[in-house]
């Protein structure tokens, strides 16, 4: 439900997510900053689930297929970052992914004010003007706040919920032409351009759009969804960057 919101947008057409804009390099808290530690990013095997994939130009694909790849992708790269950009919100997040599921970042919304958050399993933080609260749907009214809008935060930034989306679309096709993908760490993807074969149904939302940038060895680089609910339009895009570097996500003090 959440997700339906923010994953809503105006038409894309030939979109380029190069004028998305660019993320801060600075960590959004203290706690959800990386430790000093090696930048070198794990090695990454394409894994079977991709490998079973036809990822070449005029393919098609099914749904369910394609989300398993972008879940077992991320979770052979295990950490990352991503940039999200949706209506007047943008921020950047943190993440890992496997047993230990773990997310951090900072949103920036309308006026230029910037909510922090840490996600710790079922557990989640967020820091809003100046203190921390942690949320409790039993607690008192901050508590029962932060976790009405973890769950919006969650939806916006987990890359878990953009396989849900994928996955909700029955077929999917591979555009003839790849497009070049500016990455918020200065990077360039040449990323193969795999887009909803028609429109589809997400959480009460008409997703009228959904666009996914993967690499040829199934790196997911990118994603951009446009939707509507309650008869309003908006468009909500994603870059993922940075995967497999090491990240360091700790409760807030």
């Amino acid at each position: 439900m959440a997700g339906s919101i923010l994953l809503t947008g105006c038409s894309s057409d030939g979109a380029d997510t190069k004028e998305l804009p660019s993320s801060s390099p600075d960590a959004a808290t203290d706690a959800a900053s990386p430790a000093a530690q090696d930048d070198s990013a794990s090695a990454y095997t394409t894994p079977a689930t991709c490998e079973a994939l036809t990822l070449k130009a005029g393919a098609t694909i099914p749904g369910k297929g394609l989300a398993a790849c972008v879940v077992d992708a991320m979770e052979a790269y295990g950490t990352g970052t991503e940039y999200v950009l949706s209506n007047d919100q943008s921020g950047t997040a943190r993440f890992r992914f496997g047993d230990d599921p773990a997310m951090a970042g900072e949103n920036d919304g309308t006026g230029g004010k910037k909510t922090s958050y840490v996600f710790l399993g079922d557990e989640e933080w967020i820091k809003n003007d100046g203190s921390w609260v942690k949320g409790d749907p039993e607690g008192d009214s901050k508590a029962v706040m932060v976790a009405s809008i973890a769950k919006l935060y969650r939806a916006l930034a987990d890359p878990k919920v953009t396989a849900d989306v994928i996955g909700s679309s029955p077929t999917w096709k591979v555009e003839p032409e790849k497009d070049v993908i500016a990455l918020e760490n200065g990077e360039n993807a040449n990323a193969l351009r795999i887009v909803s074969a028609e429109p589809f149904q997400w959480n009460g939302a008409k997703m009228s759009e959904y666009i996914l940038w993967m690499k040829d060895d199934a790196t997911p680089v990118g994603a951009q969804g446009t939707s509507t609910v309650g008869g309003v339009q908006s468009t909500t895009s994603q870059h993922f960057y940075d995967l497999g570097k090491p990240v360091t996500i700790e409760p807030p003090e």
